[in-house]
């Protein structure tokens, strides 16, 4: 049975394609459209999201849908959509599942859910997302927190099954992270990682001589390295991490861009505490997370967020498992991971006929060069951001964070 979506969607492509509809033209309005196929206006916006991300059509502010002027020269190229529009269209998409998750209007979604771990709908949908990136873990091992920032707290907060308290994070690293330990005054050991990594000999000695009781790291895409870790890296981690009793914190914030397994992947002995953040293949105020926890800690962390919400927000979970399960995450992750690659590509054909550079690392977004052995530093930070946010302590590093081409390139010209 073909479904309003799939029928409505035919008939505007076949209306493009044969002319009816030509470049440049507009579409009839969602109210037209909407009484011509007897659907809700929210069936019609989610037929023309997907031929807005299809690049059949463009939106104009207050104006309405209107026809590319060369549809297959757009779909050959890839996206041609701005940063911005797939902001857009992201959000568009949530909200119509938010107004579908009102329109249920389920009882459960506005008192007390007997499942504290999380909407079993969003558990499972977020379980097969995992299991794409090489994150295999039983449905009751993973639990969904009001973002990544209310499971680290809470992970600072409880007591470990190894009975440890300081807690070691790589330097530089994520900011909020530095904060949350900073403002708790927390216990804690810092091992510097630079564009080839780390030290293992530092980072044993470090396991071995100080009461560690998790290393909170971000093995694929560092934040702000842009660097990932090897598997033999991650194997050694792993294999340390048994050795000495640590636990480890994996931020996989960039989980749905990476191309190579995850340190969980490599886990075999429940050392490893994953965290997935939803906000990069979406947007940032969405303030949904899920945490994967071996079944040591699962009891205790529960116990302690029972303590703070209970619940985490029902109507964002239903939201999000049907925003999952209708493909619109993976789309909208599909044309990020496009556009991220465009971005990174730019970048490496500006530097490709640059001599003399300074060491540097290519993040998704931006270029990050240390420019400690360069006189004019001050000179050059007008064009960049400098990350003392992301150390515990005042870097001797210059480092700076380039974050577009025409900033690039202004960067270059003046070294």
């Amino acid at each position: 049975m073909v479904t309003k979506v799939e029928e409505i969607r035919s008939y505007l492509i076949a209306s493009i394609q044969n002319g009816k509809l030509a470049p440049g033209d507009r579409l009839p309005s969602i109210r037209q459209l909407a009484n011509q196929f007897s659907c809700n206006k929210d069936t019609v916006q989610r037929v023309l999201m997907e031929l807005r991300f299809d690049n059949y059509i463009y939106a104009k502010p207050r104006s309405g849908y209107y026809v590319f002027d060369s549809h297959q020269e757009e779909v050959e190229e890839g996206v041609s959509l701005p940063n911005s529009e797939i902001a857009n269209i992201a959000y568009d998409d949530f909200r119509l599942c938010l107004n579908e998750t009102l329109i249920g209007r389920e009882d459960y979604l506005f008192n007390y859910y007997h499942r504290q771990e999380g909407l079993l709908d969003l558990s499972k949908a977020v379980a097969k997302l995992m299991e794409e990136t090489g994150v295999y873990v039983p449905l009751d091992d993973i639990v969904i927190t009001a973002g990544t920032q209310q499971a680290l707290f809470i992970l600072t907060q409880v007591t470990f099954p190894n009975r440890k308290s300081r807690v070691l994070i790589e330097e530089p690293t994520y900011p909020r992270m530095i904060e949350l330990i900073k403002t708790q005054n927390l216990p804690y050991e810092t091992i510097s990682r630079g564009t080839h990594g780390i030290d293992f000999q530092r980072l044993e000695e470090i396991f071995q001589t100080q009461s560690i009781k998790f290393f909170y790291v971000i093995p694929r895409m560092h934040n702000p390295l842009g660097t990932s870790y090897n598997p033999v890296e991650m194997k050694r981690l792993i294999e340390m991490a048994e050795k000495y009793d640590v636990y480890i914190v994996e931020d996989d914030y960039m989980s749905d861009f990476a191309s190579q397994s995850p340190l969980h992947y490599y886990d075999t002995h429940g050392r490893v505490i994953y965290l997935k953040s939803f906000s990069k293949a979406i947007f940032p105020a969405l303030r949904l997370a899920a945490i994967c926890l071996p079944q040591a800690l699962k009891s205790t962390f529960m116990a302690y967020k029972k303590l703070m919400d209970y619940d985490t927000n029902l109507i964002l979970q239903k939201a999000l498992a049907l925003y999952i399960e209708n493909g619109l995450y993976a789309k909208n992750s599909q044309y990020l991971k496009y556009r991220y690659q465009k971005d990174l590509a730019n970048s490496k054909s500006i530097l490709a006929d640059q001599p003399n550079l300074p060491p540097y690392s290519l993040h998704h977004d931006s270029v990050l060069f240390d420019c400690s052995k360069l006189d004019n530093f001050k000179i050059l930070r007008q064009y960049g951001d400098t990350l003392e946010n992301y150390f515990c302590q005042k870097s001797h590093q210059s480092l700076l964070q380039v974050k577009n081409d025409s900033c690039l390139k202004q960067f270059l010209g003046s070294l």
